[in-house]
């Protein structure tokens, strides 16, 4: 596949997901060595994370708040509040990340940002299959915000809504878990449906990211 084909395809799957992997670019964040703050924050769903900003992940803007992560260790990002608002973030961060991971960093994300299972078992073993080496240089899609439709402090699911270069929006369904002491992406044991849909419009209840 061309060079360009292959940064084209990271792009559009690092936020719409379609399948058990997603071609990946080069990774290397910043470290944030703060220690982690007690979980704060409301338990409202609808409330939006504060003091977002947005920080580039190969090519994806991705959001930071008071609510996580609060360290980037290269492509891992840690430290999520046991919050609705925690949750969201995780849930965002580590689709990205696991989409769009090197090949020598694809393995360290599953290990630290996945639930342990069999979904995360079949993902790597997808993984492994293919080389990724090249960043995202054009087009990439963007986050626009997400929807919480089941919350509680163990697992909640995260509709993450998406703009893609063609102006279409998408919606990708995931879950995160509660393992050890922060959020953990959990990919389903045998997905039956696909986890993205296609929408006209975001949805009126969309909690809506900072601008960038």
């Amino acid at each position: 596949m061309h060079p360009s084909r292959t940064r084209r395809i990271a792009a559009l799957t690092a936020l719409a997901l379609t399948g058990p992997i997603a071609a990946g670019v080069v990774a290397c964040g910043s470290a944030d060595t703060r220690d982690p703050a007690p979980d704060h924050g409301s338990t409202a769903t609808t409330v939006a994370p504060t003091a977002v900003r947005w920080q580039p992940f190969q090519g994806v803007d991705l959001p930071v708040a008071e609510e996580g992560p609060r360290r980037i260790d290269g492509p891992v990002a840690t430290g999520f509040d046991r919050t609705p608002a925690g949750a969201a973030l995780a849930a965002i961060q580590a689709t990205v990340r696991m989409s769009i991971a090197t090949d020598s960093q694809w393995s360290v994300v599953g290990q630290r940002m996945l639930a342990p299972g069999a979904g995360r078992d079949a993902w790597a073993t997808a993984r492994a299959q293919i080389s990724i080496t090249g960043p995202i240089t054009e087009d990439p899609p963007k986050v626009l915000g997400y929807v919480i439709t089941r919350y509680t402090l163990d697992a909640t699911d995260v509709d993450i809504y998406s703009i893609q270069p063609d102006n279409s929006v998408t919606r990708n369904t995931t879950t995160v878990v509660w393992h050890g002491d922060d959020w953990r992406l959990q990919l389903p044991d045998h997905p039956t449906t696909a986890p993205v849909a296609g929408l006209a419009v975001p949805p009126p209840d969309l909690v809506t990211l900072a601008p960038r």
